[in-house]
């Protein structure tokens, strides 16, 4: 355990427990990449394979909601920049995934889409799930 005098903390910090360092290692396409990251935590855990699972899960999500956002809504080639455009867009688009995911059939989450936009009947299916 270890002070730092002087320095004002905010109060969301003084239940702060747990400094956990991760460092992650990857290769892609034959090119290792190394990266350290750091988390703040209120757990006293000392387990660190809680905190490995707890990390993973969270980018597990994150990289599939862009992946999916990016990829079945094309989000990324948006050209909407002005005022609260992106926001309520990324808002919209959140629903409309979360909607397509209910969705259980063999086509994909873009066929699924776009099925919904050429058939009234199944984006009623969709909206009412």
């Amino acid at each position: 355990m270890f002070s730092l005098p002087n320095i004002e903390v905010p109060d969301s910090w003084l239940s702060l427990n747990t400094i956990v360092r991760i460092d992650s290692e990857r290769i892609i396409k034959g090119e290792k990449q190394q990266a350290v990251r750091y988390y703040l935590s209120s757990e006293d855990i000392t387990n660190p394979s809680y905190y490995i699972m707890l990390v993973r899960g969270h980018w597990g999500v994150e990289n599939q909601l862009h992946w999916h956002l990016d990829v079945t809504f094309k989000e990324d080639a948006s050209r909407a920049r002005k005022d609260n455009a992106p926001l309520n867009l990324n808002i919209l688009r959140k629903i409309a995934l979360q909607r397509v995911n209910l969705k259980k059939d063999k086509l994909s989450k873009k066929k699924r889409r776009f099925r919904a936009s050429m058939n009234l009947s199944y984006l009623q299916e969709l909206l009412e799930i």
